[in-house]
């Protein structure tokens, strides 16, 4: 899967040989996926009971919050853990994958390799052993338990690395917010170090616009709209829950389309008036009502999501017989994909 490998000509018949050594399936890596396009996916893995199916993602998210805490892994790795798995269960069904725990652990191991914060494989379930069991009894990594579940998980990690079309780009909002709390003037005179081992001004409006950024990774906006965008809507959002005065809070200031900043607010506001039990915002907001009048308020100057006319090509859900029809390819720029079909045909 080499993307800057220089391409050699090539002599192929699609009709005379589709095992050979060629590629008999391309598959393109999406970074981002359009509405239209994720509300396709949900559509084909929708289940009867929708609820429940979003109360064990919810499980999933504080296992990897807890799991993540425990192993002093940094937030983007923990982030980019419940980004790949909100993106696995777009392209896969839970009554194909039901143990959404086993999921989490394996989208875990992948985010920690992603962002070069590795960890062995049996070192994430010894953490996850010692949160369900903090009275013992003790248990080893050579533990049959440890050992079963480690195979379990090994082949499970083939699934998300597929689904992910192995593509490790993953940015997160959370630079963004302190650069743009800070082009805001929002300091504060104290200082705190963060998990990204790097001195951070924690004022209120940064602190809170990182606890909305941490409670996006429960959407699926990281799916759907870039860091900056992200950033600039959690920022939004604290400025309304502190009633700061920031005048200079313009979208396209910070080269953001306007509709897409939009977007990330309504989404995330709609996202805290149906399971704001479920967020870091709960304790220090409790009543749903304040977000629905931030939500009534923005929809009076933007009216209807936008995002409802976007366009975008219908997907389809992951085959997981696909490796068994020939070679697969995992493709991430586009163009060069499209220049070598071109030398193909």
């Amino acid at each position: 899967m080499s993307v800057n490998a220089p391409s050699t000509p090539r002599s192929w018949s699609p009709a005379s040989n589709t095992q050979g050594p060629l590629p008999a399936i391309i598959q393109l890596s999406r970074p981002y996926l359009s509405p239209i396009q994720i509300k396709n996916l949900e559509e084909k893995t929708a289940h009867a009971n929708g609820s429940r199916d979003q109360q064990l993602k919810f499980q999933a998210f504080s296992v990897i919050l807890a799991t993540g805490n425990y192993l002093r892994f940094p937030i983007r790795t923990m982030g980019t853990a419940m980004i790949i798995f909100q993106r696995f269960y777009l392209f896969n069904t839970m009554q194909d994958f039901p143990s959404t725990l086993d999921t989490a652990y394996a989208c875990l191991f992948v985010a920690s390799k992603t962002e070069d914060t590795l960890k062995k494989l049996k070192e994430i379930l010894l953490a996850s052993y010692h949160i369900k069991h903090p009275s013992g009894p003790d248990i080893s990594m050579d533990s049959p338990i440890i050992e079963d579940q480690r195979r379990r998980l090994i082949s499970l990690e083939r699934h998300v690395l597929e689904t992910m079309s192995f593509d490790f780009r993953v940015r997160h909002p959370q630079p963004y917010i302190m650069k743009f709390a800070k082009h805001l003037r929002c300091k504060s005179n104290s200082f705190v170090q963060c998990y990204s081992d790097v001195f951070i001004d924690p004022a209120p409006l940064a602190e809170t616009a990182w606890q909305i950024a941490l409670d996006s990774y429960k959407t699926l906006v990281p799916l759907k709209r870039t860091p900056h965008a992200v950033a600039l809507g959690c920022l939004y959002i604290a400025v309304s829950l502190l009633e700061c005065d920031v005048s200079d809070l313009n979208p396209e200031r910070f080269c953001v389309p306007p509709g897409d900043f939009e977007n990330v607010v309504l989404e995330l506001l709609e996202f805290y008036i149906d399971w704001l039990p479920q967020t870091m915002l709960s304790t220090r907001y409790p009543d749903p009502a304040r977000f629905m009048s931030m939500r009534i308020e923005l929809n009076k100057r933007v009216g209807k999501y936008s995002e409802l006319r976007t366009s975008g090509a219908h997907l389809r859900l992951r085959d997981h017989t696909m490796g068994d029809k020939g070679t697969v390819r995992y493709v991430l720029n586009w163009e060069r994909e499209r220049l070598e079909r071109d030398d193909l045909y």
